[in-house]
């Protein structure tokens, strides 16, 4: 895991693209650490085997996909790839086994931006070869190994916090959460109906991996783009 130290730092744009990505705002954290990588396919398959977890698709007997066979054509997925058609909770009781959880959405906005007002994990630039977005410079048609763009590495030493999946966050989503978050780590909405999930994905372009940029997410979905990864505070 990557430290990401505690102090200020500067969470959305005052020039949004998408109407709920602004206005900027200083907020402040306390330390915490994150996942370096995304999870994986052989992380996740370790807790079910210790645990006999059953993921949401797998419950349900009309899916025809889940992390066991992720694509059209059922075969298994790389051990090396993220795991994907997780759902959030999923993703929750797979951080709860390893003694952790979902990073708040601010803490996983600091881990991508660092202390400045970057656009990308990686700088200002936008660079379509530091990231698996759709259609850009990279030689992978779906999902990446996990730690595949190592030029994309945030201020922190995270990796693919722009493309490869989208990840999870713990927050219920609010359109107006970064009008009225507190200012010391805000934890997101008691309650919802849709959860965070930020990032981008191979889906998506890479105007769209920006470390702004905020998707809702029904907790019950999941797909080919979808994963994620644990914080800690400890």
């Amino acid at each position: 895991m990557a430290l990401v130290p505690g102090g200020p730092f500067h969470r959305g744009v005052n020039d949004p693209r998408g109407p709920d990505e602004g206005p900027e705002r200083t907020l402040r954290l306390r330390d915490y650490f994150l996942d370096i990588h995304e999870v994986s396919n052989a992380r996740f398959a370790e807790f079910v085997e210790a645990t006999g977890y059953v993921t949401e698709a797998e419950r349900d007997p009309a899916a025809v996909r889940s992390w066991r066979r992720p694509g059209a054509d059922g075969v298994a997925p790389s051990e090396a790839h993220p795991v994907v058609h997780a759902t959030w909770e999923d993703a929750h009781a797979y951080c709860a086994w390893r003694g952790r959880r979902l990073p708040t959405e601010a803490e996983w906005e600091k881990a991508a931006r660092g202390g400045d007002d970057r656009q990308w994990p990686w700088g200002g630039t936008l660079d379509a070869t530091r990231a698996n977005g759709w259609g850009d410079a990279d030689p992978y048609p779906t999902t990446s190994p996990v730690g595949a763009f190592p030029a994309g590495a945030s201020p922190y030493g995270v990796l693919d916090l722009a493309g490869n999946v989208w990840e999870w966050c713990a927050d219920w989503y609010d359109p107006d959460a970064y009008i009225i978050a507190a200012q010391r780590d805000p934890q997101g909405p008691s309650t919802g109906k849709l959860r965070v999930a930020r990032g981008g994905s191979w889906t998506n372009p890479i105007t769209v991996l920006r470390t702004s940029n905020r998707h809702a997410v029904h907790p019950s979905d999941s797909g080919p783009n979808l994963g994620f990864r644990c914080a800690d505070s400890r």
